[in-house]
């Protein structure tokens, strides 16, 4: 079977976990072409993001780019599209693939709100116009409202390179990673955050795009940049992970991956229980749900003081990832749903 991923770019995050890092694994068992928006969706090119007017000028090209490579998907028996093909309104190229191949549709977050897909009406041109559905977890499953042609598959992460690490030496150490954008997510629990870093002379350890988070002045805060190189290797200075969100509809169909990468590299976690954040969390076994700041409070003092806690957690994180949220565990699935789609185009 010749199958064909498109994708949104080759440094869009949901591109590189859903598809790039998949594709090896799934290369023993069929034959795979993955083609990227080049310049991505958003405009980012392929050594980096742009900014500013640069990027707007080169966003339009990603559709001279999706129109060339048309013929050539259409080629394949399967076409497996990540998200939408462009960052505009229409579903034309989707529906032409839908058309003229076995077509699945992927997406793992919640992009049928606001701009994305103008109150959803473009995702859902796409959505009824696919063979299938493959979504991130459960509450988008909801949106798609038709469990015969939907399929959940986590956004998992290769277990070969997010790897264990044994419980760091010095300072108490909390870490968040992420787009600079959800760094707001944070403010609530900025005064949680200042007692615990006081009390116990830790740090914050922001990996991101930048740091932009006025309302962390004066805390012990380490800013690294994020680069798909660096990503894995600089979750290892955590003590514990943290995933704070507020409990809106949109952060209801997140798939909490920033967990899963925390969970991967053994590091116990504190967490919103926000849609697939409770999921993916087993409150007490490998880290904590809060909610409240005196539970945020609560759950990080009790890590930061007990290494034996953090230890028999992070092991449990590890396991949990390795059975549900690796590229081992979900390669079968993404066979499956190949499977069906080709025998019922």
């Amino acid at each position: 079977m010749r199958v064909a991923f498109v994708t949104q770019g080759t440094r869009v995050p949901a591109s590189r976990f859903r598809v790039d890092q998949i594709v090896p694994a799934l290369a023993a068992h069929v034959d795979c072409t993955v083609f990227p928006a080049t310049p991505s969706v958003y405009g980012d090119v392929a050594s980096g993001r742009l900014h500013g007017s640069w990027r707007k000028l080169a966003q339009p090209l990603s559709i001279v780019g999706r129109a060339r490579q048309l013929r050539a998907i259409a080629a394949h028996d399967v076409a497996w599209i990540q998200r939408p093909m462009v960052q505009y309104p229409f579903a034309a190229f989707e529906r032409h693939l839908a058309r003229a191949r076995p077509t699945v549709f992927d997406f793992d977050d919640a992009i049928f709100h606001g701009a994305w897909g103008l109150d959803g009406r473009k995702v859902r041109r796409i959505i009824e116009a696919v063979g299938h559905v493959v979504v991130g977890n459960r509450y988008l499953a909801a949106y798609v409202d038709d469990p015969a042609r939907t399929t959940i598959i986590p956004t998992v992460v290769d277990e070969h390179r997010y790897t264990p690490r044994p419980d760091p030496d010095g300072p108490f150490t909390i870490v968040w990673t992420g787009l600079a954008s959800n760094l707001r997510e944070l403010a609530p629990y900025a005064g949680a955050l200042r007692r615990v870093l006081a009390e116990t002379g830790g740090r914050l350890v922001v990996i991101s795009d930048r740091l932009d988070a006025p309302f962390l002045a004066g805390l012990p805060v380490e800013h690294i940049p994020w680069s798909p190189e660096v990503e894995a290797a600089a979750l290892g200075a955590g003590h514990v992970g943290v995933m704070p969100i507020a409990d809106t509809t949109y952060n209801r169909d997140k798939c909490g991956f920033k967990l899963i990468q925390y969970m991967a590299r053994a590091i116990p976690v504190v967490a919103s229980p926000v849609g697939a954040n409770a999921d993916i969390v087993r409150h007490g076994v490998d880290g904590f749900h809060a909610v409240s700041a005196d539970d945020w409070t609560d759950a990080l003092l009790a890590l930061a003081r007990d290494r034996e806690l953090r230890r028999r957690m992070g092991q449990a994180a590890r396991a949990r990832v390795e059975a549900s949220y690796s590229v081992t565990a979900v390669v079968p699935q993404y066979l499956e749903v190949l499977a069906r789609v080709a025998r019922h185009p």
